[in-house]
């Protein structure tokens, strides 16, 4: 396991996308921003390591992101993963989060939070 110490971010990164490799994950969308770049580069790694058993998909478009992560995970019958940084880009997954959910269709979403003083 290829661990990133620079900081507790980057470590818990390292954590929570070497576990989710582990168990299997194939696909994960990103909708990268500064406070989720610890987690956008510790998956860019992983799928660097992973020989092709792992891919990371940018999608800038947070709402166009959750849509195309929920058509993906419906086609392999696989979770999927969805990273996105703090404030609103989360509640821009929420209607395809509130579809997958209704479908019975597995999506992993990771968000990243402001800082307390913010």
């Amino acid at each position: 396991m290829r661990v990133d110490f620079r900081t507790v971010n980057t470590v818990w990164a390292s954590v929570v996308v070497e576990t989710l490799r582990r168990l299997g994950l194939s696909y994960v969308v990103l909708s990268p921003g500064s406070r989720s770049t610890p987690l956008a580069l510790a998956f860019a790694a992983a799928v660097r390591d992973s020989d092709g058993d792992m891919q990371a998909i940018p999608v800038l478009d947070e709402r166009s992101a959750a849509f195309f992560a929920l058509g993906l995970a419906k086609q392999t019958q696989r979770p999927v993963v969805l990273v996105c940084t703090s404030g609103t880009a989360g509640v821009n997954y929420f209607p395809a989060v509130v579809e997958a959910w209704a479908s019975c269709v597995p999506l992993i979403v990771l968000t990243t939070d402001r800082p307390p003083e913010l």
